[in-house]
């Protein structure tokens, strides 16, 4: 029988706000999306990345085969794998069992139908870890900095010099990888405290992000929530 990676019924008094559970037809995902596949023990600890080809409702669940050459070999028949995946702003994960592998007329495998999957809801303003290289671009001379958090209203950055204050404004420019594709973004924020970074004391500003174009917005917030799926440890 598969089970919940995370149990909540949704109806359980003191169960957290945002938890619980939905049947698969009711995730909203569409072919081709992308679900992180959780390997047995046996063969590595490393998610590996599957696309969805297709489900019949309470039968089955076709993914392509992730492709990890780290893992110690190729999943089979009968392993248990967790999954994890994300659609709107809601993270959803089960654990399945491969039924069967199958190379006709391309390598996929065929998943048992999760009885249950748990939900957790993804606060609108979730914030995931970072340390990549922003382009100040209002400042009077060429300046690097990092962004060492980012949610989808702002970031944590290091301080540059010279030194701004609070209440200024910030253009930065940076790239993130979005399903391995490196992607530009362009946001404009304002600096709403100084403060020191809790692991090094570096001095960093917190910037609240304003006048964000719809395209940009939606960049931004498929990195984030792409990082939560992918990286989970990494959420603040």
């Amino acid at each position: 029988m598969n089970t919940i990676v995370e149990r909540g019924s949704g109806k359980d008094e003191g169960q957290p706000e945002g938890q619980g559970e939905i049947r698969f037809r009711d995730i909203g995902l569409t072919v081709g999306d992308r679900m992180m596949v959780e390997p047995p023990a046996k063969i590595g600890d490393q998610q590996g990345v599957a696309k969805l080809i297709g489900w019949v409702p309470e039968q089955t669940i076709m993914v392509t085969v992730p492709d990890v050459r780290s893992w110690a070999g190729p999943l089979i028949e009968g392993d248990e794998i967790n999954i994890r995946t994300f659609c709107g702003r809601h993270a959803f994960g089960f654990s399945t069992q491969v039924v069967k592998r199958s190379m006709l007329p391309f390598s996929h495998l065929h998943l048992a139908f999760p009885d249950r999957i748990s939900t957790r809801q993804v606060r609108n303003a979730a914030r995931v870890s970072t340390l990549i290289t922003a382009r100040v671009l209002d400042a009077s001379e060429p300046t690097t900095t990092v962004v060492t958090n980012l949610s989808a209203t702002g970031a944590e950055v290091r301080a540059w010099m010279p030194a701004r204050v609070v209440g200024d404004t910030v253009s930065l420019e940076l790239s993130v990888e979005i399903h391995k594709v490196p992607t530009w973004l362009v946001l404009n924020g304002i600096i709403r405290n100084r403060h020191e970074i809790a692991d090094s004391g570096e001095p960093a500003y917190g910037v609240e992000f304003f006048d964000m174009g719809a395209q940009t917005a939606v960049f931004l917030n498929s990195y984030v929530y792409q990082s939560l799926v992918e990286q989970p440890n990494r959420r603040l």
